[in-house]
């Protein structure tokens, strides 16, 4: 059965498919790996699962990490995530001695990239796009490097980082999540995440000077008390969305370590 995400009643988002989520988990369970706990036999039978599930799905259509409304699509981030799957479940496979279809996986991993690169990648402007088919740009792009599919320093990166600060900004230095249409009702504010995001990505690419700049600007959006919210109004300096939001708080954390010694969490725990 395909992941859907726990939400409200009422919210469209509970009869979505997002794919992305087994890569989620699969990353986190290698970084508790990392830390000393490994799968016992029940949690990798667990896990086992859901590798051999993104190894199905990888090429069909999602909602994508946003629950996008309206038809399903290809979705980058998606796909990049199922790839973060079966990378982790091979390592997780080899490192921790435990019984895989490590040749299978393998051979998905690398379907996966030749499609996200020859599919996903506008080779006209030399950067990754949302999703299949399409020009448009996409804040979660800014994630890749952190799960290892490529490098922060890739020039496919670092242009489609520079892409996403041109299209993306919402006109004060922070970036909004897409410009695609989404059919939603309500004003789209900066998405706090994914601007401290911009900065640690800048961060690795050894553009400081950047970084420090797009992270003290993301600063600036927090309540009297330091806490963060979803999105953030730029023109009537108001909190928009969930607060506060645990991802805008370990996006601050993780941009400010990339910062204070070029080497954040994502790079720590890299696969590679």
């Amino acid at each position: 059965m395909p992941f859907t995400p726990t939400v409200r009643t009422g919210n469209a988002a509970a009869r979505q498919v997002q794919n992305d989520v087994y890569g989620e988990i699969v990353d986190l369970s290698r970084r508790w790996h990392l830390r000393g706990h490994s799968p016992d036999d029940d949690y990798w039978r667990f896990l086992l699962q859901l590798v051999d599930r993104a190894a199905e799905v990888w090429d069909e259509r999602d909602q994508g990490l946003w629950e996008m409304r309206g038809e399903p699509r290809h979705y980058v981030h998606s796909k990049v995530m199922c790839w973060a799957a079966l990378d982790r479940g091979l390592r997780l496979a080899e490192e921790c001695l435990r019984p895989a279809p490590s040749r299978r996986w393998a051979t998905v991993a690398r379907d996966i990239r030749e499609s996200v690169e020859a599919d996903g990648f506008d080779a006209d402007r030399g950067v990754f796009v949302q999703a299949y088919g399409t020009t448009d740009l996409d804040a979660a792009l800014l994630l890749m490097p952190g799960v290892g599919f490529l490098a922060y320093d890739d020039p496919r990166m670092v242009s489609t980082t520079d892409a996403i600060c041109a299209e993306l900004d919402d006109g004060s230095g922070l970036l909004r999540r897409y410009k695609s249409a989404d059919s939603l009702e309500g004003h789209e504010g900066a998405f706090v995440a994914r601007s401290f995001g911009l900065a640690e990505c800048l961060a690795h690419q050894g553009r400081n000077t950047e970084a420090r700049e797009v992270f003290d600007r993301a600063s600036l959006a927090s309540s009297d008390l330091g806490l963060y919210s979803e999105e953030y109004d730029t023109k009537n300096a108001e909190l928009l969305g969930n607060f506060p939001q645990a991802l805008s708080h370990r996006s601050h954390i993780s941009a400010a370590v990339a910062l204070a010694d070029g080497t954040g969490p994502a790079a720590k725990l890299s696969p590679s």
